[in-house]
């Protein structure tokens, strides 16, 4: 397939290069999406990027995935390793890459993650990922969180861009304080109860902050539920994607 496609040209190549910058992100509002795992998301969710890359040797799946993008009229092109390697983020590029559009933000849900200044990217790549296994609405991010279009972030989430809603740079106390019809828990490094308190909730807030910082006092004083993970031994803080998939699991027994 590859034989027939057209080359990338030079100019799309260098505008995928900017992308890597986060305030160029901003500016055009468009990020990039590598590998067959998150590309192949973006087409089953029907989302048409702005256009497809595939290296010279893609496998049959990634080969797949571009054919059927190219059948809603997206445009393929093809490239050598060489271009993809300065194009891709990943320190070893895979076989496809998408140049696609910010998402549009729709309204929270029922069943929320609040991030307050998570700002490691594969943590919140992680925490979006969990959110979609547990069944979550949304995820937002205040100020100070990991881009949620960082390529990385992008990568870690595995394609569960495409099945949360993401709100980005929210006024988290604001946002918080309309959710007032489900629990509102934020999770404390100590004096919280347990875990066991979530099970069997049908809508929630679940707030997480940063491992170094934690949540904000304000934030912490709109909660009404405080929860706090028995263990430690030694170790100073949980990992902020770890501790949400924990809080997850209990509110889906």
């Amino acid at each position: 397939m590859n034989e027939i496609l057209p080359r990338c040209p030079h100019n799309l190549r260098n505008a995928i290069r900017e992308l890597h910058r986060s305030s160029h992100r901003e500016d055009v509002r468009q990020f990039i999406v590598e590998g067959p795992h998150a590309c192949g998301d973006l087409l089953q969710a029907n989302i048409l990027p702005i256009a497809v890359i595939l290296r010279d040797d893609a496998t049959q799946d990634s080969q797949f995935i571009s054919r059927g993008f190219s059948a809603l009229g997206v445009d393929v092109f093809a490239c050598g390793a060489k271009d993809m390697e300065l194009m891709a983020d990943a320190s070893a590029p895979q076989d496809i890459l998408i140049l696609a559009r910010y998402f549009f933000e729709r309204p929270v849900g029922s069943r929320v993650v609040v991030l307050d200044g998570v700002s490691d990217p594969g943590n919140v790549g992680s925490i979006i990922r969990s959110a979609c296994w547990f069944g979550c609405t949304d995820v937002v991010l205040g100020e100070g969180c990991a881009d949620v279009y960082n390529p990385k972030v992008v990568r870690s989430s595995a394609g569960a861009l495409t099945r949360v809603n993401i709100l980005r740079r929210q006024s988290l106390i604001e946002l918080v304080a309309t959710l007032v019809d489900r629990p509102i828990i934020a999770a404390v490094a100590h004096g919280g109860g347990s875990s066991n308190q979530l099970q069997g909730l049908k809508s929630f807030a679940i707030m997480i902050g940063s491992e170094a910082h934690g949540l904000q006092r304000a934030l912490i004083d709109l909660a009404t539920v405080r929860v706090t993970i028995p263990g430690g031994n030694g170790t100073e803080s949980l990992n902020a994607a770890i501790a949400t998939s924990i809080m997850l699991y209990e509110a889906t027994k």
